[in-house]
């Protein structure tokens, strides 16, 4: 009995001498502390603070929407005068933003176009939700106009596609050429819808890159305005703490097209200790790109994070965080596959040359994971042709031996990597 503990030391002892030489994980350059704190709480709190009208002002706002949305017959100049006041007041989302799901189709398209000249930032957020689910081909015309000219150009993909449909072309040609015109971007006297959408495209992809509108007049949203704005962002991160997919798909489908509106809390969301909350950040963040790209000092503690250390790869990658290369190629040593596939792919996305023999490597290497071979060829061709890596994927195609959403996923990627 005496001669256990005396055993037990003697382990201890002899496992802390092991040979230098066993097998040990690379050594990592160090990262800034996580610091995690409960964030659930503060995003319910904000969304809760969201300023409401009185009950005065709401029997006020439906009466100036009924007028306003042609609800009820008035005269010119009284129905004028309503829609003035409408968009004038403050809590004009009260009446406009339900009106964007009203079951008539001319008070959808009229509350659209009512929202466009309403200056009021926080009606983005329904207008990008009603993109989503509107199936009238006129009412998303008029979504996406009052969205660029609130300053979020998500739309202009819709125009673009309109102008090839001859039941939208002329009205989406008209309002791409008032956009055009208000942007001065040069076109013909007579300009095609070819030359339109060319243009609506180079304007679609500025906002990719930069989330902010290049429409003259946009400006810093007053401080009225981010009250409101910034309830409703919580709302949506806040969703995520439950199981319904609509509520969570809705909530990622406006975050990810919000341009740098969503950036702030975003960030702050990237502390929060509830797992499902970080995820949601980091993968907003990498769908929204480069525009997010402030983000990186935020993002790069959590590569340390065993739960979601693969998603701050990715988005390190997306956003273009070239600060973080010392950190992104040392994992290309780690044990854990997902890591190192990952490292693979935000590697080539952020265009790290000197990595591209360890690529070349791992490619050929018949012992790795297919994983880890998959994200080494697809950032091999971030960086140039590539006729290994390229067969390599083309291969995994023919075969059907890899998850044929991940290709298509990654082919697009690459076919968009300059955009």
């Amino acid at each position: 009995m005496k001669r256990r503990p005396i055993a037990f030391a003697g382990l201890l002892w002899l496992c802390a001498c092991a040979p230098s030489g066993a097998p040990q994980g690379p050594e990592l350059p160090p990262l800034p502390p996580l610091q995690l704190q409960p964030f659930l709480p503060a995003l319910k709190a904000l969304a809760a603070a969201r300023p409401a009208p009185t009950e005065a002002e709401q029997r006020e706002l439906q009466d100036l929407g009924d007028l306003a949305l042609q609800r009820v017959e008035a005269d010119p100049r009284t129905a004028a005068r309503a829609e003035r006041s409408l968009l004038q007041h403050p809590h004009a989302a009260f009446v406009l933003e339900p009106a964007l799901g009203h079951s008539e189709v001319a008070t959808r398209r009229r509350a659209a176009w009512l929202c466009g000249q309403s200056d009021q930032l926080v009606l983005q957020l329904p207008l990008l939700l009603r993109l989503k689910y509107e199936l009238d081909p006129e009412a998303v015309l008029w979504v996406a106009d009052a969205l660029q000219r609130l300053g979020n150009d998500t739309g202009l993909p819709w125009l673009d596609a309109a102008m090839g449909n001859a039941a939208t072309a002329q009205q989406a040609g008209a309002m791409a050429i008032a956009i055009c015109r208000e942007r001065s971007v040069g076109l013909a006297e007579n300009p095609t819808y070819v030359q339109l959408q060319a243009a609506l495209r180079e304007l679609a992809g500025q906002w990719r890159k930069s989330g902010v509108s290049s429409r003259p007049g946009i400006k810093a949203p007053p401080t009225e305005q981010t009250a409101q704005t910034e309830p409703r962002l919580a709302a949506h991160l806040a969703v995520t703490e439950g199981t319904l997919l609509r509520p969570v798909d809705d909530a990622r489908y406006v975050l990810t097209r919000s341009g740098r509106l969503a950036v702030p809390l975003l960030v702050r969301t990237l502390g929060a200790s509830e797992p499902y909350l970080r995820t949601m950040a980091l993968q907003v963040l990498a769908e929204l790109g480069p525009c997010a790209r402030d983000a990186g000092a935020a993002v790069l503690p959590l590569l340390g994070d065993p739960l979601t250390g693969s998603y701050a790869m990715r988005t390190l990658g997306e956003i273009g965080a070239v600060e973080a290369v010392p950190h992104l190629r040392a994992r290309l040593a780690v044990a854990d596959t997902e890591l190192r596939a990952a490292a693979t792919q935000a590697l080539g996305l952020l265009h790290d040359e000197a990595s591209a023999p360890l690529l070349t490597k791992m490619l050929g290497d018949a012992q790795e994971p297919l994983d880890v071979r998959v994200g080494a060829a697809f950032g091999l061709l971030c960086l140039a042709p590539n006729p290994a890596a390229e067969a390599f994927l083309a291969e995994r195609e023919a075969n059907k031996d890899y998850h044929e959403a991940t290709l298509a996923r990654l082919r697009e990627r690459l076919k968009n990597r300059g955009r």
